[in-house]
């Protein structure tokens, strides 16, 4: 009989469908191997631990967010509108993974810092914080023309939080939102980015 090979994403896959239906907490290699229909022993081929599989799953779907990219025109006279167009890929990114952004919702950056991780992985996970801060403080950049605190959680808040909120509802109940929310999205970003009295503290982080 031929020998079932069991791919890494399909392994990753398993392993984000049990935290979405118990939580992280709860994950366990047998519950994954379960969802996988593979034996233990194929996980523990590729991962040393639940704790590296857990957090080989969360790397991957923040490494699908940060390559979003918006299309659309140059925004060279209106550098705000780079921040509404990144933040419609996002909500669409947001709609076309809707596994992916649950499990952000219920794998979080915290949560991942308090699992057991080797140097190496720690180091990756480190890096992608890093990179998503360059993101943001980019964006930043070119919307207000400095990147400073303030600026930064706005950034935040119209880009990632609001599109984010916008979608989570209804990828919670297994529903696709209607496209006026869709609509909606372009001027709340641009009210956030342009209402001096929006409080920073509390945004969020990136």
């Amino acid at each position: 009989m031929a020998r079932t090979t069991f791919s890494t994403d399909a392994l990753l896959d398993a392993a984000r469908e049990v935290i979405l239906e118990r939580g992280p907490r709860a994950a366990t290699i047998t519950m994954i191997a379960a969802q996988a229909g593979a034996p233990t022993g194929s996980i523990y081929h590729r991962f040393a631990s639940v704790d590296e599989l857990l957090v080989r799953t969360w790397l991957r779907a923040v490494r699908r967010t940060q390559q979003v990219r918006p299309g659309g025109s140059d925004t060279a006279e209106n550098p705000a509108e780079a921040a509404v167009r990144l933040a419609l890929a996002f909500y669409d990114h947001c709609i076309e993974t809707p596994q992916d952004t649950l499990l952000l919702d219920r794998l979080r950056r915290e949560d991942v810092r308090h699992l057991d991780l080797d140097p190496a992985l720690q180091a990756e996970v480190e890096a992608a914080d890093r990179d998503t801060a360059a993101l943001m403080g980019a964006l930043t950049r070119t919307v207000f023309g400095h990147s400073g605190r303030r600026q930064s959680d706005l950034v935040v808040l119209a880009v990632i939080d609001l599109p984010h909120s916008f979608v989570q509802r209804y990828l919670q109940s297994g529903k696709r939102p209607p496209r006026s929310r869709r609509e909606k999205l372009p001027d709340a970003v641009r009210a956030v980015l342009t209402d001096r009295n929006v409080p920073a503290e509390g945004l969020g982080e990136p």
